[in-house]
């Protein structure tokens, strides 16, 4: 292999140079208009995923709004000072019942004679009316010969104090 200087010399010849960066101007064009599309492609595809982004975000808002709001339900004892209220109310209404509120925030409903037995019933179901932030629980119930006092009818009530929070949907 020989190195000629002439046909090096003809590879530097000015039309030959010329055609060689004609060529060369013609690539880079072709590669940075595919750069370019390829950029404008890659960024249509990220604004189409925003888009699909947004659009769930606000079906999700719209959903969640649609959404009933439901309570909260809380519940605590009542403090006596809460009850006082409720058990002379009982007494003012029914005097020929007996109502006593002990310490343990339980109530109790009796009453001595017999005849009674249906205003007894009576005053049992209006406790739960009267008082409905109260959930009532029985904690004994006797009638008749199954009361182990002298007491032919004796119920003894717990309460409990409901209350409603809301809950709230949070989305980021």
């Amino acid at each position: 292999m020989s190195f000629e200087l002439g046909s090096f010399g003809r590879a530097f010849v000015p039309r030959m140079v010329n055609r060689a960066v004609h060529t060369f101007d013609k690539a880079t064009i072709v590669i940075v208009s595919s750069c370019w599309g390829g950029a404008i492609l890659i960024m249509l595809f990220a604004l189409y995923t925003i888009n699909m982004s947004i659009v769930a975000k606000r079906q999700v808002i719209e959903a969640a709004a649609a959404e009933p709001s439901l309570p909260q339900l809380v519940s605590r004892p009542p403090e006596l000072s809460e009850l006082k209220p409720i058990v002379d109310r009982l007494q003012k209404r029914f005097p020929e019942i007996s109502f006593s509120l002990g310490n343990d925030r339980a109530l109790t409903v009796s009453a001595q004679q017999g005849a009674k037995f249906r205003t007894w019933l009576t005053v049992l179901s209006y406790i739960d009316t009267i008082s409905p932030q109260y959930r009532w629980q029985i904690r004994e119930f006797c009638v008749g010969g199954k009361c182990s006092s002298s007491i032919p009818m004796k119920a003894v009530l717990v309460a409990q104090k409901i209350s409603f929070s809301s809950r709230s949907v949070r989305i980021d």
